[in-house]
Order: structure tokens, then C-alpha cells, then sequence
């Protein structure tokens, strides 16, 4: 099935969001980077111990921390919107009965878990935050964003695989 001018719409659509988010993201975490947290935020959502959450947590302005968390929720929005569309319109190029278009609707549903994951994961670390965690529940915020990384990057290189036939079919 063809894109619509307004399927093509709704994926540059989402994807000037998920990229404004992404750069909003960066700009307002950029404040969360020092020598204890090289990666920011991304560093208290693979704090597994209470040893390390209190490591980071002692060196950030918690209203900075949870205001990126805030962030974070519209960021979700964003880019699982645009991973679910950009899936689709890469597996609607590839031809009909093959593993790549099946897996290319199977990653649009994916995005969705990715972004269910890292709600869950915002949820925990805000309760973390909060001084409500449990050495289970850091290592479930460990996790959830563990396989939400994962899910992103397959979807990603499945994107970049289909590339050339997004390219060529247009």
C-alpha cells in the first residue's frame, strides 16, 4: 500500500518531535554530566545499588534531576511514535511476504514496549529519587532500561537496513 502525503506527514512530523525532544534532552541533562555521572541521567537509570544511587545523587540538584525525568515523559511520546511510524513505512517498502516487511510491523508494535518500558523505568527512578526504592527495584529500573535499549537499537538497525529500499521506492 502507497504512503499518503499524510502518512509522510506524521513520520516527518514525529520525527522533528522525537529530534527536538532529543535535543531538549540533551541540552537540560548536559547540567546531570560530571566526573561521578559521564552520562547523566542515563547513569541513575543503570544505578543497580543503593551505593550508586546515592553516589549520583549526591552530587545533583534533585529538582534538575526530577525536571529531566518530567522531560523524559514527553520524549517517550515522541520517539515511540516516530520509531512505530518509521517501522511501518520501512516494512510497507520492503516487498509482500518476506521476513523483512513482517519484521518491520512486528518493530512498529515494539516501539510501543520500549516506551512502556522506560515509563516504568521514569516511574521507579522518580520513587528512587524520593528515598522509596529497594535493591529490587533499582535492579527492575536496571533492566527496564536495559531491554528499552535494546528494543531501540534493533528498530534502529532494522531502519537503517531498510534504508535503501525507503530510498529507492519513493
Amino acid at each position: 500500500m502507497p504512503k499518503t502525503p499524510v502518512m509522510k506527514k506524521n513520520l516527518t512530523v514525529a520525527a522533528i518531535s522525537a529530534l527536538i525532544m532529543f535535543i531538549i534532552m540533551r541540552w537540560y541533562g548536559a547540567g546531570l554530566q560530571n566526573p561521578v555521572s559521564i552520562r547523566g541521567i542515563v547513569d541513575l537509570e543503570f544505578a543497580d545499588t543503593p551505593q550508586r544511587l546515592y553516589e549520583l545523587l549526591s552530587r545533583w540538584d534533585l529538582s534538575m534531576v526530577k525536571m529531566n525525568i518530567w522531560l523524559d515523559f514527553l520524549f517517550i511520546v515522541a520517539y515511540t511514535v516516530f520509531f512505530s511510524i518509521a517501522a511501518e513505512t520501512g516494512a510497507e517498502k520492503w516487498p509482500e511476504k518476506t521476513v523483512p516487511r513482517q519484521a518491520g510491523f512486528f518493530f512498529a508494535r515494539v516501539a510501543y514496549v520500549a516506551g512502556v518500558l522506560d515509563i516504568a523505568e521514569n516511574l521507579l527512578m522518580l520513587q528512587s529519587i524520593g528515598g522509596n526504592f529497594t535493591g529490587v527495584s533499582l535492579q527492575l529500573t536496571f533492566y527496564c532500561a536495559a531491554i528499552k535499549f535494546i528494543l531501540i537499537a534493533v528498530i534502529i538497525l532494522y531502519l537503517l537496513a531498510s534504508l535503501p529500499f525507503v530510498i529507492k521506492k519513493k
